[in-house]
């Protein structure tokens, strides 16, 4: 593992934890610390405010309250009481987000002296989708189809070795997994850059999307919460995301803070792997600025299996170390900052089960910068907002042969550099004309990879992408709204010759307008339909159009094509949620037909030289139809039980209906649960089956999966939670593994426990 900066960002993060300035700002009621919005303006408005829970009116303590517009935020005491002070006269927003109550946003017009405010919460214990901001750029708007959003306990809760991991087991969410550390989502049979994984609304500058050895550059300790998105807005992050949107989102630049020190302590253990994982975050906070800091490390050996011969899957240890800083300022009309982000990851891959001596390794490393600017206006838009990411990515893949604990020889057989480049710029606005809010913008990516190594599979090649988009709200009635998208995009691709291409060069150029609507129809206080149609555009990827040799960790012999032709996607979607007080029920249906859809299929053949299956990137029309389905029911206010499923049929448009490789099967998730607010614990089945829609390749049979998880949250802002995966131990494979013609075994019985600690 090679360690190059842990020590002064663990420095960095120590200090901003344990400083604390001399003056601590306007006192809440109770004796606790609120923010205030700055001493240097001259301001006497001051803003009260009480919350309670509805119905019951009992007062609730410990939520968060934000002024957005501020920078500034508070929890309430033990009688529901928050008091800003030194606040500007004029509107203000105020925010609430708290687990367990439906969010709320209100806008206020506070005047010189006291406003008080009483705001009462809707209960909601088992909601983990909270305002979904991936899903529309437009604040105090909901997107018209609800997207999952999953919050810090909620993450906390499925704390995993991969995001994939942590999503997988959600209606319409898979994981496509290569072995324990590169598990990325599958969204409704769609994965690789079909299924746009962003940071903080931006490109993360990995390799995740090009291969399924490839792992995603993140800590799963470190999100403050994640949201998946599909619909109309989708398009504001890119065209390609024919399958959907999984935002990252992280506090690395800080938007709204409490003057002091706040931070947190996260620490997890796991049997399966002896995983062992700490992370540590800390925010130092004035009047205007705040600095953040963030450490983590992390270290896991082989998994068990009772599906392995030997009992342990050789290849699926990981080390990691990761880390960041920040700035954030918040003025009177300019919020912004910066953040500066380390990633360090060396993972095995399970590349020959049955010979030991030989081993298969990934390094990489990742920095990235990126700043934001947001400018709130007077006129006709409200806010301007601009987001830039530059990220250095290397990735190396190293054969490794000799005896554990031997003597050993490296070949760097693969060794890729990207850069990237991504550059936003949003503006927002109010009503205007028929529509009640919408956004307008321009982005820039710009990528580079140069590929070097003993067995470089394809040519050195960049990309550029300059796109401007659209993105608007109709509020057609009480009950009846609109949403599009639109998107055009020119798009260049140039190849360039290495040392094991000499002759390559080239261009390929593009322009594509993809589009977006969904219609939303409120039907009385419990029901609501809607629909979705769009077109999405997706160019080939380079390994694609020109691979021509053996790709070690991906385990195959890949040749690309050039004369693949664009992608283009038309789609349809209908979807109805019916709530009541005690029942909650989705049901949506999907219909997606993709021209030219591209994938690999083997040839049957093995290259002499690397001893390698051959695969060709191939494409065809295509068709992916199918549905999720879930209903909760909420026995207590403490006390649910959901039942939910998914399937998937894909297949090429041809005479004999081929089925398309690497779809998920049919799948029927339980799940019941229990939570007083200080304990909560549950259990969760997972039913999947067998998949015989296979082209070529092995089908895989059925299984049947038990989870268990109890947790606690003791005062203090502690919250422990244990969770028993596969708990019967039983022995299954997972269709969507790409190891082995999906022979390879899934780990085993595994008990985690996750321990955090928020100050």
């Amino acid at each position: 593992m090679r360690v190059r900066t842990p020590i002064l960002l663990a420095l960095f993060t120590a200090l901003t934890c344990a400083t604390a300035p001399a003056s601590a700002g306007a006192l809440v009621a109770g004796g606790q610390q609120a923010a205030t919005a700055g001493t240097n303006a001259q301001t006497d408005a001051v803003l009260a405010i009480r919350v309670v829970e509805a119905g019951s009116e009992q007062p609730l303590s410990g939520i968060r309250v934000r002024l957005p517009d501020r920078g500034v935020d508070g929890l309430t005491d033990g009688d529901g009481h928050l008091r800003f002070t030194d606040l500007e006269p004029g509107p203000i927003r105020l925010r609430i987000e708290a687990p367990g109550y439906h969010p709320q946003e209100t806008r206020l017009e506070l005047t010189d002296g006291v406003t008080t405010q009483r705001i009462a919460l809707d209960r909601w214990l088992f909601e983990l989708e909270g305002v979904t901001t991936t899903g529309t750029p437009l604040r105090g708007i909901a997107p018209y189809q609800p997207g999952q959003a999953y919050d810090r306990e909620a993450l906390l809760r499925r704390a995993a070795t991969s995001l994939g991991e942590m999503l997988d087991g959600e209606p319409g969410l898979a994981m496509r997994s290569f072995g324990a550390s590169t598990g990325r989502p599958v969204i409704r049979g769609l994965d690789g850059d079909r299924v746009a994984v962003l940071e903080n609304g931006q490109r993360m500058g990995d390799m995740s999307e090009t291969a399924p050895d490839h792992a995603i550059a993140m800590d799963p300790l470190s999100p403050s919460r994640i949201e998946v998105v599909r619909g109309p807005a989708s398009l504001l992050y890119g065209s390609s995301a024919l399958g959907g949107v999984v935002n990252l989102l992280r506090d690395d630049i800080p938007r709204t803070w409490s003057q002091g020190s706040s931070g947190s302590v996260a620490i997890q253990g796991a049997t399966a792997n002896r995983l062992e994982a700490t992370s540590l975050t800390g925010t130092l906070g004035g009047d205007r600025w705040a600095t953040t800091g963030r450490f983590a490390l992390r270290s896991g050996d082989d998994f068990r299996s009772p599906g392995a011969t030997s009992g342990i899957l050789p290849g699926t240890w990981g080390r990691m170390t990761s880390g960041g800083a920040g700035v954030g300022y918040h003025g009177n009309r300019v919020t912004g900052g910066i953040a500066l982000d380390l990633h360090d990851h060396d993972f095995g891959l399970p590349e020959a089960l049955d010979d030991p001596d030989e081993r298969v390794e990934l390094r990489t490393d990742r920095q990235r910068a990126r700043g934001v600017v947001d400018l709130e206006m007077s006129g006709r838009f409200e806010t301007l907002e601009l987001r830039a990411a530059a990220a250095r990515y290397r990735h190396q893949e190293v054969e490794i042969e000799g005896p554990p604990g031997g003597p050993v020889e490296e070949d760097v057989e693969h060794d890729f550099t990207r850069h990237t480049v991504d550059l936003t710029l949003t503006a927002t606005h109010g009503p205007l004309g028929p529509a009640s809010g919408g956004a307008v913008g321009v982005s820039l990516l710009s990528q580079s990879l140069a590929v070097s190594g003993a067995d470089e599979f394809h040519p050195d090649g960049s990309s550029l992408a300059l796109a401007l988009f659209g993105f608007e709200q109709i509020t057609l009635s009480d009950a009846l709204s609109l949403q599009f998208g639109l998107r055009a995009e020119g798009s260049r691709i140039r190849i360039f010759a290495n040392e094991a291409f000499p002759e390559a060069s080239g261009t390929r150029n593009a322009l594509t307008l993809s589009a977006s609507a969904g219609l939303s129809h409120r039907l009385g206080d419990r029901l609501e339909v809607g629909a979705q149609i769009a077109r999405a555009h997706r160019s080939p990827l380079l390994e694609e159009l020109h691979a021509d040799g053996p790709h070690l960790g991906a385990a195959r012999y890949e040749v690309g094509n050039p004369e693949l032709r664009n992608e283009i996607g038309h789609g349809a979607d209908l979807f109805a949620e019916y709530t009541t007080p005690r029942v909650r029920a989705e049901l949506a249906g999907f219909l997606n037909r993709i021209q030219d859809f591209v994938f690999t299929e083997a040839t049957g053949d093995i290259d002499p030289g690397s001893g390698l299956p051959v695969v060709e990137w191939k494409a065809a029309p295509a068709t992916f139809r199918g549905g999720e389905a879930s209903v909760e029911f909420f026995a207590t206010d403490r006390l649910s039980l959901r039942a939910s499923g998914d399937w998937v049929l894909a297949d090429r448009r041809d005479a004999d209906r081929t089925p398309l490789p690497f779809i998920p099967p049919a799948r029927l998730m339980t799940a019941l649960r229990y939570d007083s607010g200080s304990v909560w614990f549950g259990a969760r089945t997972r039913l999947a089956a067998a998949q015989n829609r296979v082209a070529l390749g092995s089908p895989t049979d059925g299984y049947g999966l038990l989870d268990l998880q109890f947790g606690i949250r003791p005062a203090g802002g502690h919250t422990v939670a244990f969770r028993l995966d596969n708990a019967l131990d039983t022995a299954y494979r997972d269709h969507l593994s790409r190891v082995d013609e999906r022979r390879f075994p899934m780990p085993g019985r595994n008990l985690s426990v996750v321990y955090r600690w928020e100050f």
